[in-house]
């Protein structure tokens, strides 16, 4: 797949997940999904950020309804081959890769291996104004103990944007020997953020960096991912939206009307 000159991994989950399991140097990842690559479409900036990465891998059908459309179909004829013929899209374009299983999945491996984690969290909560983040500064004041929980021999170590320099971050990677690092600070900032820990890090340094956007609240419950049918019929976007419209409503929008109308406009301009 591409899109607005930008490469995306093209494979299986399971090949993906062993290939960053063990690397051999520093790997960052990040996991474009619609809205991310219309944000990138119109902030070259952004799109720069985006070039840097080892790899950049699909996360949403959208991108496959993109790819299709890119090829002269439809966006009707897209979408229903896309939500009709998954096995024979995957096959072709590649599965998706998405934040919330390769969180998960490099959760269990680094407790399963005795491996290191190191989680980048937006802000640290002070004054909480609704109940989200009453919620939030509960678990951030108990981090441990709610991870432990559900990891009982995981080694976690949680750092507030902002709290220390992209330097001595690297620092603490480098001396603790840190394998994955989760960072969770928002579209845009935390793949700059990554980029600039990165910067500061030898080439061989054996770690994985990926920016997850809301998994961390998946993994410790605060977010509730949607039922295993709606994953598999891909339309996680669809209860998402369900539960919470007015938060959702403009996002979904840009992913299922503005992505596909852009990548319209580019394929014909091309």
């Amino acid at each position: 797949m591409h899109f607005f000159s930008l490469d995306i991994y093209n494979g299986k989950y399971a090949d993906f997940l062993e290939r960053i399991k063990n690397p051999t140097q520093k790997t960052l990842i990040f996991t474009p999904n619609p809205e991310i690559l219309l944000r990138a479409s119109k902030d070259p900036d952004f799109l720069g950020v985006l070039k840097q990465a080892t790899y950049n891998t699909p996360d949403g059908n959208g991108l496959y309804t993109g790819t299709m459309m890119q090829e002269g179909r439809s966006f009707f004829v897209s979408c229903l081959l896309t939500f009709f013929q998954k096995k024979k899209i995957q096959n072709q374009y590649g599965e998706l890769i998405k934040w919330s299983d390769l969180t998960w999945d490099l959760f269990y491996e680094a407790q399963k291996t005795g491996k290191k984690i190191l989680m980048i969290d937006n802000y640290r909560i002070q004054d909480p104004k609704n109940e989200f983040e009453i919620r939030k500064k509960s678990i951030q004041s108990n981090l441990w103990e709610r991870i432990h929980q559900y990891y009982p021999s995981l080694y976690c170590t949680l750092v507030f944007d902002g709290d220390e320099t992209s330097e001595a971050l690297a620092k603490l990677i480098k001396k603790e020997n840190i394998s994955y690092i989760f960072s969770c600070i928002g579209m845009k900032k935390q793949e700059e953020r990554l980029i600039e820990i990165f910067s500061f890090l030898p080439s061989d340094q054996k770690v994985v960096w990926l920016g997850v956007g809301a998994s961390v609240d998946f993994l410790l419950w605060l977010q509730k991912r949607s039922p295993q049918i709606f994953q598999t019929l891909g339309i996680e976007w669809l209860y998402r939206l369900l539960l919470e419209p007015k938060k959702r409503w403009k996002r979904i929008w840009d992913a299922v009307y503005n992505f596909p109308k852009q990548v319209q406009k580019t394929t014909h301009s091309s």
